[in-house]
């Protein structure tokens, strides 16, 4: 149901940006469309899979050259591993559950967003940016609760057409640390579209569409 409410606004907002007007924009608000396309996709062969992923911008213009931003995200991904037995080897071919795994993420990310060609909330910009964030995960034998604290950095494009309609590019890198460090390797899809490979973050696509007032 959400995916259709944000396909139906979305395309209203396309349609009224030929016939909007042009002023001045203080204010925008825009999620990321790729977490949704990654949420209704997601699964692996086999498993049972669930997710939710969603983020949330707010970006604001103090002048000319500076903006800032607050980023909300969350995800919750539910997985449950099957193992399947050999039906010439048990006389009844049944799946006995392995183990579910649950993990939940909520990030916070304000930014500093600097424009160096005065062109206001609008047009190439460059963010810097710290994050915080908590992740859990469990399953029926236990769970962990991490901190996560990073930094980093991002640069782009912003288009906003005469109704308000808002289009953002961009791409970007930091680094993402844990409280407790995590004891292994790992590859994760944050809740704001950040892949964090152990500490390294990629944000190789900030595709962000939205409303700016």
């Amino acid at each position: 149901m959400k995916r259709t409410y944000l396909i139906a606004i979305l395309f209203v907002l396309i349609a009224k940006s030929a016939f909007g007007q042009n002023t001045e924009r203080k204010f925008t608000i825009q999620t990321n469309p790729v977490l949704f396309i990654y949420d209704f996709f997601a699964f692996d062969f086999g498993d049972e899979f669930t997710s939710v992923i969603m983020d949330l911008e707010g970006q604001y213009k103090i002048n000319d050259r500076l903006n800032v931003s607050l980023t909300l995200s969350f995800l919750i991904n539910n997985r449950t591993n099957f193992i399947y037995y050999d039906e010439s080897i048990y006389e009844d071919n049944i799946n006995d559950i392995i183990y579910e795994e649950n993990i939940f993420q909520f990030n916070v990310k304000p930014m500093l967003i600097y424009r160096p060609l005065r062109t206001g909330l609008k047009g190439f910009y460059l963010g810097f940016y710290p994050n915080i964030g908590w992740k859990v995960i469990s399953n029926e034998y236990e769970k962990h609760l991490f901190t996560e604290l990073g930094f980093g950095f991002s640069l782009g494009y912003k288009w906003i057409f005469r109704s308000g309609f808002t289009l953002q590019l961009g791409t970007g890198i930091g680094k993402t640390f844990s409280i407790p460090k995590k004891q292994k390797d790992y590859v994760f899809v944050n809740s704001d579209g950040r892949i964090t490979i152990n500490t390294s973050d990629l944000h190789l696509l900030d595709f962000k569409l939205g409303f700016s007032f």
